[in-house]
């Protein structure tokens, strides 16, 4: 007996939801590249506020990173840059799971720091210290999984997760002081650099 089959081009024919994803994805592309682009300007935000939404949209940050780490981040200073700059946004204002996605993309940030720590002066100094930052504020959520990516917390929030203990506050705020460190590192280099 002869088995029946399907004519190929049914089993070729996608489903709405496979187009919809195809599109999304296609859409998040475009606007991951044209923000993390290799031109010397600032970002722009409606780049970064697509690909935000898009971590909402599929919530998760698997399209950024599928995308972001092809991009030339090792040979061209400006897209390492912008690369750190938009992680660092979608970090704060992403969805939620953005965080737990990035988790096992610490040890790229860190190489990519180390790369560009060897180009001491302007984007290479900039860059190292982003990545230090970016990495301090994966592990300091990795370390605290309750406090979201912008930190903002209500004081009934923040009570319940130091469960009112006075070590647990203390140790908080000795890991937060080591992060606004970072960011003040970075921040002053900037500064620096833009002086000379």
């Amino acid at each position: 007996m002869a088995s029946l089959s399907l004519p190929r081009v049914l089993q070729l024919k996608k489903n709405s939801l496979d187009a919809e994803r195809e599109q999304f994805e296609k859409f998040q592309t475009l606007a991951i590249q044209k923000a993390v682009n290799s031109i010397e300007t600032p970002v722009k935000e409606k780049h970064v506020r697509s690909t935000i939404i898009g971590t909402f949209q599929e919530q998760s940050a698997a399209t950024y990173w599928m995308v972001a780490i092809r991009q030339p981040l090792q040979d061209n200073r400006i897209v390492a840059w912008k690369f750190c700059h938009v992680t660092h946004k979608l970090l704060r204002e992403g969805h939620p799971a953005c965080l737990d996605d990035s988790q096992r993309h610490i040890p790229m940030i860190e190489n990519l720091g180390k790369l560009w720590m060897h180009l001491r002066e302007g984007y290479g100094r900039l860059i190292h210290l982003y990545c230090i930052l970016l990495m301090s504020k994966l592990k300091f959520h990795a370390r605290n999984p309750r406090f979201p990516g912008n930190l903002q917390l209500t004081t009934e929030e923040l009570d319940s997760i130091t469960e009112n203990d006075v070590n647990i506050y203390f140790q908080l705020c000795v890991e937060l002081f080591d992060y606004m460190d970072d960011i003040l590192n970075l921040q002053a280099a900037g500064k620096l650099l833009f002086i000379h």
